[in-house]
């Protein structure tokens, strides 16, 4: 009799917690991908401004270009090969990453721990050139170093954890999909050695399709892989560069190879491409995420999430199966502002929902949604589209609305008739869906008349008019 009433009471506590709605599984990657890439790019060179960031727009890719500050210069004429401030100020507000090489590319074994005033030490090195970043790139942390040489020790880790979330060096093995805190300061990216003669776009193949060889077995080990390029140049411009022997250039015609390879791979939903700071993001978001159930009916679902990280460096959305009733086929997703529509799928024994979330982003509910509301739905954000801002002509404040079909880094700025900022509304990733902001003339000494407003996400750019009158 005992026997049976605990079989009984196990068999009913399975069955309650079978409907216990609203269950969170993280998946490794974002959009349950299974492996990730990074394309990295070293010392801030004018060829990854003129040919490495044409190449990764037209796949959407954003890569991670590790810069030395004091060698990036207003205007052209630079110094040697060195890019402009312009121009990765131009490709950070793009998506792209802007990430520490240092100050002065020196060996950062052979320095002293120092202070961040002293310009021969470790400290200095490692803060200054972060500082330098963040100020001439205001409103992204700059959170991705890498080693000058790849070189590096416990010493210097120790001090590159101070200021930053990440250190990248040398290895010919892919990163695993969760790290110690000593694995996050030695980040793997492979880089690729050509064998010379390199006389014709195909001398360089061999080197290709060995990168792709591992490339693929990275992918297919669930793992996160990097490579490290630095010049980047059309094969016609190879021997100049040869000729002055830089090192390990690469064409476009290799990189466009390569970026074809990860674009199939990523339609494929085999692979993740995305900087180096933004997967930090979610692996460490990820893995320090807890949840609890507030709420858990056929009607309602309601959940908070919490990370115990800092807000303003980790504020990526991570993707969850969410457990529901077998009876929805549809759910309204809604986490403060952030409003999505999902499909219920089936996923083992459970029906859920692949959902963006973002910790510490306020409470996270769901509810039921019929199939003619989806619908509509679905062809109201099936493109990107930027609406007249409500009111116009306005005084003091007005909304601005949009819809995404794609989920993306979105940036959504205020301009003058002379171009110059007024105000940042957005800069964050956003999924697809539909938002608006509301934009207020704080400053009261700006003058009535014709601004702009412009959105920024992905490839699409688009600007529209509004009157401010006083």
């Amino acid at each position: 009799m005992i026997k049976q009433l605990l079989i009984t009471l196990f068999t009913l506590t399975q069955f309650t917690f079978a409907q216990n709605y609203g269950t969170l599984r993280f998946t490794n990657y974002a959009d349950d991908r299974k492996s990730a890439f990074s394309l990295t790019f070293d010392d801030g060179l004018l060829s990854q401004i003129e040919n490495v960031n044409p190449i990764l727009n037209q796949y959407g890719f954003k890569g991670t270009f590790y810069v030395l500050p004091p060698y990036l210069t207003e205007t052209l004429p630079g110094i040697w090969r060195y890019g402009t401030w312009p121009g990765f100020q131009m490709m950070a507000a793009e998506g792209h990453e802007i990430g520490s090489h240092t100050m002065n590319h020196y060996d950062l074994t052979s320095l002293l721990w120092g202070d961040v005033n002293d310009d021969s030490t470790l400290l200095y090195e490692l803060y200054q050139s972060k500082i330098f970043i963040e100020q001439k790139i205001p409103n992204k942390k700059c959170i991705s170093l890498n080693y000058p040489y790849t070189i590096h020790n416990s010493i210097v880790d120790s001090a590159a954890s101070l200021f930053y979330e990440n250190g990248r060096t040398l290895g010919q093995l892919p990163n695993d999909s969760s790290l110690t805190p000593e694995e996050w300061f030695s980040l793997k990216a492979k880089v690729v050695l050509f064998d010379l003669p390199r006389n014709s776009i195909e001398d360089d193949l061999d080197e290709l399709f060995t990168f792709l060889e591992w490339t693929q077995n990275s992918i297919n080990n669930r793992k996160w892989g990097m490579i490290i390029i630095h010049d980047v140049v059309p094969f016609t411009q190879l021997h100049e560069l040869l000729a002055d022997t830089v090192y390990e250039p690469v064409t476009n015609e290799w990189l466009t190879s390569l970026c074809d390879f990860l674009w199939s791979r990523s339609s494929d939903k085999e692979v993740w491409v995305e900087t180096v700071g933004n997967i930090t993001r979610y692996i460490k978001e990820r893995d320090a995420a807890e949840y609890q159930i507030i709420s858990s009916s056929n009607q309602l679902i309601e959940i908070t999430l919490t990370d115990n990280l800092i807000d303003v460096i980790y504020n990526y959305p991570l993707s969850a199966y969410i457990k529901v009733p077998g009876d929805w086929n549809y759910v309204r997703l809604q986490q403060g502002s952030f409003v999505d529509t999902l499909e219920v799928i089936e996923k083992g024994i459970d029906w859920v929902v692949l959902a963006k979330i973002t910790p510490d982003k306020g409470l996270i509910s769901l509810t039921p949604v019929n199939p003619t509301t989806v619908e509509n739905e679905i062809v109201s954000v099936d493109k990107f589209e930027l609406y007249q801002n409500y009111p116009n002509p306005f005084n003091p404040g007005t909304i601005i609305s949009w819809q995404s079909p794609v989920s993306s880094w979105q940036t959504l700025k205020v301009y003058d008739v002379l171009g110059n900022e007024v105000a940042t509304l957005v800069d964050e990733y956003k999924s697809a869906g539909m938002y608006n902001v509301q934009f207020t003339m704080h400053n009261q000494q700006l003058s009535s008349g014709l601004y702009f407003y412009q959105l920024k996400a992905g490839d699409y750019s688009e600007t529209k008019k509004m009157m401010y009158l006083k």
